[in-house]
């Protein structure tokens, strides 16, 4: 069991984007996307998505488009449903999401921060 700090983006605008502490376990991470999970990895970082998320036709992740294009300069896919970002260590384990993101994430669409 891996404890980190994720940021969670819903796909439903009226939700609000937000920095938890999760248990990074694969049924967590199935529960937060609502289903099988599905991996995006961008450098040190990575998040993950309803890998059905297309053909049950969940709602396109607008938010966590905008994050992807505005940290890599490239949107190379439609991502939809609920996302979960994560960072990565060196030998590929789960880790908090890097601060950068969260800063960025603050400044794009602004965040629920926990007390």
């Amino acid at each position: 069991m891996s404890t980190c700090t994720a940021l969670i983006i819903p796909a439903d605008l009226a939700e609000p984007a937000r920095v938890e502490t999760i248990d990074a376990g694969l049924e967590t991470l199935q529960t937060l996307v609502a289903g099988n999970i599905e991996a995006v990895t961008i450098n040190d970082w990575h998040f993950y998505l309803n890998e059905e998320g297309k053909i049950l036709n969940l709602a396109p992740n607008r938010r966590a488009a905008q994050l992807v294009l505005e940290e890599t300069g490239v949107l190379a896919d439609v991502y939809c449903g609920d996302v979960v970002v994560l960072g990565e260590t060196a030998d590929g384990d789960e880790a908090d999401v890097p601060e950068h993101l969260i800063d960025t994430a603050q400044q794009l669409f602004g965040l629920h921060q926990p007390a």
